[in-house]
């Protein structure tokens, strides 16, 4: 073979070398781990191809991709996956590069979030190629299950919800190990202690890509307050939630949602619990504290309700309102204007009322998990129409919803190895930080979440019945919803993880099934609604905009939510309050004693 035919090659150093064969072969051996015999004929066949061709201008990307084509060619399509570059078409780019920025600041197009944008389709491709095998990789991109946050599966976890007690114990950042910075004391006062919250929320986005949030705050901060006036408090809260929403601004890319937990009182639970006070003192308990965390209350609802009433545009946080069983006997002693205060808002939809189901959950994990985190370390949503439109016929439905369980489990768990590596590594700086000797980032407490997408759809295919209309679809339901709880339970006692079966919180991962399955399953989905621009449900709820007895309805999502197990969300219309002739005040109450509903949100 002449090699004098063979054209220079340009290296991405920036110099020019000698073609040099011996290096596609070693490569060859190194990346994919063919065979001797198998590299070294890829190798000569590349080699003609570029003799043959003519090529005047040679890179190394190019012979990459002459060989990868070659390696299709002779069927080794795992090694082609193996040995291929990863990165994104130059017209993609410059597209993103021609687009007008938005005026909205979570919506800004800026260098910041355009490197972030391109290094998320690189990551994405990465996790497709080298971390998902092909069943699991096609199961997600023809549309059987849904990854959350795919472009991040390589690095990061999902959600977390903090104690507040690690920073105000430990000042910030609260990690003894984290070199080149200068550590805070614990905050003197409330204004210092919300100030190492928002950039505590700020550094930890680097690590994270869902959601955060910081638990039962009018507890642990109700402390910070003890000499103040209620309209110092207030004003300390509004400087709080405009520095959270300044966080897009500052980091040049959008922000997750925040939520703040919160309650009228000290929880019985931890009455007697060491309080930690400015300057990260310890000598008294928190039951010594029930006024200031009433007034801390009082300010978070003034504050939220100023924001509603002046029609801010308003992004985050969310409040959580536990609403355990001494709740309107506490309202009725101590705040007899917070039901009237709530029917003020023009908009209640950032609050969420946690009713006793989802409230001992999760005052369980904060109890278990004494000045530590937790949260969700990757989602998976499943598609249950399309199983129902494969299988036709219940008993077959609920092999193959084992089946893609099984298959997402087998994701998970390569995510748990992925970011226990990544502690090893110390590439989560935060997460692996130490406190007292302790990584206080617990990977074993983290949820491995399986979500569902499109309940009334799959159980109307099977019985032509939606989820409100037939008890034979009621029973069906319920059965679909047991079967997932016994397989996440099977799942956690044989691997020793914590397996859940939670609610979609994924708006991307409706509309990619409900498009991909009028792609490939057209006359099945027109045949459940032939509505244009017709999504599926969200996870076990009814469809939009059902005309259905409200009480009628809240009894049945009820019986649902107790199989969510970190909780579900149901959503009420104030309309449909006033169609019923129904005040916020007397539909809580009712709901709280007669059904099983976690939690609820309302909305305009």
């Amino acid at each position: 073979m002449d090699m004098n035919l063979l054209p220079k090659v340009f290296r991405t150093e920036g110099n020019i070398a000698e073609f040099d064969s011996d290096k596609i072969f070693e490569s060859i051996l190194k990346e994919t781990g063919m065979s001797e015999t198998d590299a070294k004929h890829i190798t000569e066949l590349g080699v003609r191809r570029i003799i043959s061709s003519g090529i005047k201008f040679l890179s190394g990307p190019h012979i990459r991709e002459i060989v990868c084509s070659i390696l299709s060619e002779q069927h080794f399509e795992n090694e082609r996956k193996l040995y291929t570059r990863i990165g994104m078409p130059l017209m993609d780019y410059e597209e993103m590069l021609k687009k007008e920025s938005n005026n909205e600041f979570n919506k800004w197009i800026n260098p910041e979030r355009i490197n972030h944008w391109s290094a998320n389709q690189i990551a994405e491709e990465y996790t497709h190629l080298r971390i998902l095998n092909n069943e699991e990789s096609k199961a997600h991109l023809f549309g059987d299950i849904h990854i959350n946050g795919l472009s991040y599966f390589d690095l990061r976890p999902f959600t977390q919800i903090w104690d507040p007690r690690l920073l105000l114990i430990s000042g910030f950042p609260p990690i003894d190990n984290l070199k080149g910075q200068i550590k805070q004391k614990p905050p003197k006062d409330i204004t210092s202690a919300l100030s190492q919250f928002s950039k505590w929320l700020g550094m930890v986005q680097g690590e994270f890509y869902g959601n955060q949030g910081f638990n039962l705050i009018t507890i642990f901060l109700a402390p910070y307050i003890k000499n103040l006036s209620e309209e110092i408090v207030k004003q300390e809260i509004r400087k709080f939630i405009s520095e959270i929403n300044l966080l897009s601004i500052i980091t040049g890319r959008e922000i997750p949602s925040i939520s703040l937990s919160s309650s009228i009182s000290i929880l019985e639970s931890f009455s007697k619990v060491p309080a930690i006070n400015p300057n990260g003192i310890i000598n008294t308990n928190y039951e010594d504290y029930g006024e200031q965390c009433l007034k801390l209350f009082k300010a978070l609802i003034f504050v939220f309700k100023e924001i509603s009433e002046k029609n801010i545009n308003y992004l985050t946080p969310h409040l959580q309102i536990f609403l355990d069983n001494d709740f309107f006997k506490e309202v009725n002693q101590t705040y007899l204007k917070f039901w009237d205060d709530l029917n003020a808002f023009r908009d209640v939809s950032f609050i969420k009322f946690c009713l006793n189901a989802f409230y001992n959950r999760n005052l369980e994990k904060s109890l278990e998990n004494n000045l530590n985190n937790f949260g969700v370390l990757q989602n998976i949503s499943l598609n249950l129409p399309r199983y129902a439109y494969i299988s036709k016929d219940e008993g077959k439905f609920l092999e193959l919803l084992n089946s893609k369980v099984i298959l997402s489990s087998e994701i998970l768990l390569k995510k748990y190895q992925i970011i226990e590596k990544r502690l090893k590594l110390k590439q989560l700086p935060c997460c692996g930080g130490l406190i007292s000797r302790a990584q206080f980032f617990k990977l074993q407490n983290q949820d491995l979440s399986i979500s569902l997408i499109g309940l009334n759809e799959s159980v109307k295919f099977l019985t032509n019945y939606e989820l409100h209309e037939n008890s034979d679809a009621i029973k069906l339901s319920l059965r679909i919803l047991n079967e997932l709880n016994k397989i996440s339970i099977e799942l956690s006692e044989k691997f020793d993880k914590n397996f859940i079966v939670s609610e979609n919180g994924s708006k991307k991962a409706i509309k990619r099934f409900t498009k991909l399955d009028l792609k490939h399953f057209p006359k099945e989905v027109k045949s459940l609604n032939n509505i244009q621009n017709y999504e599926y449900t969200n996870s076990i709820h009814f469809r939009n905009n059902l005309e259905i007895d409200l009480f009628k309805r809240v009894e049945i999502q009820g019986d649902f939510h107790q199989f969510i197990q970190d909780g579900a969300i149901e959503y009420i219309s104030l309309d449909d309050l006033k169609e019923n002739n129904l005040s916020i005040q007397e539909f809580i109450n009712i709901i709280s004693k007669k059904s099983r509903i976690s939690s609820v949100n309302f909305y305009p």
